[in-house]
């Protein structure tokens, strides 16, 4: 007599587990409506990064391009007598540069050198710029020092 009863309350706690295995549709409905709430959530959030690395790696890239052309106005003197704008060449060919020159309000034995870098992301016009300070030995040596 114990063994039988053992053996029922087995055979209902294996039903009432049986049941249990698989997930109602109660449960089902409610993980999508979750799911279609979430989704866009997350999905919006990972478009909003990627449109913002794009970004960055477009500055990046316009930064080491503005460093490259000063370095390279300053090491061939075209700062001083040539064109102070183009473009890069066909291995960059959304980035524009222009450079400006004048006396340096502080010192004038100082030259003032900016290069502008400018690119059209998602419609919109982007720039940098750098500027650095270039001694001038001719104002140096006109002065009389």
């Amino acid at each position: 007599m114990i063994g039988a009863a053992r053996h029922n309350i087995a055979i209902r706690l294996g039903a009432r587990a049986s049941r249990r295995r698989g997930l109602t549709l109660v449960e089902v409905l409610a993980t999508i409506v979750m799911m279609a709430i979430v989704l866009p959530a997350a999905m919006q959030g990972i478009a909003l990064c990627t449109s913002s690395s794009v970004v960055a790696r477009q500055r990046s890239e316009a930064a080491a391009l503005a460093e490259a052309k000063l370095s390279e106005l300053i090491a061939t003197g075209d700062w001083q007598f040539g064109a102070l704008s183009g473009e890069f060449g066909e291995a960059w060919p959304e980035y524009r540069w222009s450079g400006q020159a004048g006396a340096w309000a502080a010192d004038p034995t100082m030259t003032e050198l900016s290069v502008r870098v400018t690119w059209t992301s998602r419609q919109q016009e982007r720039d940098v710029v750098l500027t650095t300070l270039i001694f001038d030995t001719e104002s140096q040596t006109d002065s009389g020092l």
